[in-house]
C-alpha cells in the first residue's frame, strides 16, 4: 500500500483510542510502520504552521511510503474505519479513510 504523508498524518487519528492488548500491539505495529522519519521531515519540510496550528509541508516532495500490512493489520485498519464512518470528520481526512479502506477490501 502507497501512503502519502497526509494519509500517514491521518491514520493514527482514526485508529481507537483505547482497545484491547492484541489491539494496542497491532496499533503500535501499524504505527511504526507509518512513522515520519526525521529525515524525511527535513526533506518533505514538515512543520506546524505557528499562526494556523496546521501541519504544513512541500507536497511536490511527498514520495509515497510503500507499507505492507499483516493481514491483522488490516482487518484492525478495515475495522476502525468502519468504525468512525458516522463520525463528522474533514473531507480530506475522508479521502484517506477511503483510500484505506478500500485498499483493504483488496
Amino acid at each position: 500500500m502507497e501512503l502519502t504523508i497526509k494519509d500517514r498524518l491521518y491514520i493514527p487519528a482514526f485508529l481507537p483510542k483505547e482497545g484491547n492488548f492484541k489491539n494496542f500491539n497491532l496499533k503500535k505495529e501499524i504505527l511504526k510502520k507509518i512513522e515520519i522519519s526525521d529525515t524525511e521531515r527535513d526533506i518533505v519540510g514538515l512543520k506546524e504552521n505557528q499562526e494556523t496550528k496546521r501541519i504544513e509541508w512541500n507536497t511536490d516532495k511527498d514520495i509515497p511510503l510503500l507499507v505492507e500490512f499483516t493481514s491483522e493489520e488490516m482487518e484492525y485498519l478495515k475495522q476502525s474505519c468502519e468504525k468512525i464512518s458516522e463520525e463528522q470528520l474533514p473531507d480530506d481526512m475522508w479521502s484517506s479513510v477511503e483510500k484505506v479502506y478500500n485498499l483493504m477490501q483488496e
